[in-house]
């Protein structure tokens, strides 16, 4: 994930929430040994909350930052809450609708099986 997006990659390890409060993050939660859940925190809140099923296509590079597609609220509140854009080009694309795929040159890498979600302007 962080090679895809080019975010830094933190271990939590016993952090606490609170010192990781002052800037926006990301905590990945895991479901019997595999990501399991994305919650985007700003301010010390959950701003977005997502639960899904992974599966991988392909092992990835580091590379240019992406932007996100989608129509749904749920695209719109992905990008709101990681930061990333919706507009503009790039060879990598994080596409939102029932699922969350990472594409790079056409080619999905990742593809999340949304689940379940929860977060504001999500229905």
């Amino acid at each position: 994930m962080s090679r895809f997006t080019g975010w830094e990659y933190v271990t939590r390890g016993k952090t606490s929430l609170e010192m990781l409060a002052d800037e926006p993050f990301l905590l990945v939660g895991e479901h019997k040994g595999n990501p399991g859940s994305f919650n985007f925190y700003t301010n010390g809140s959950s701003v977005l909350s997502i639960y899904f099923s992974v599966s991988t296509e392909k092992d990835t590079r580091p590379g240019e930052e992406p932007t996100v597609e989608g129509e749904s609220p749920l695209a719109s509140a992905f990008s709101k809450a990681s930061g990333l854009k919706m507009e503009g080009t790039s060879e990598r694309i994080i596409r939102v609708n029932d699922k969350i795929e990472f594409i790079d040159k056409d080619t999905p890498v990742i593809i999340l099986k949304v689940l379940g979600k929860r977060g504001e302007g999500i229905v």
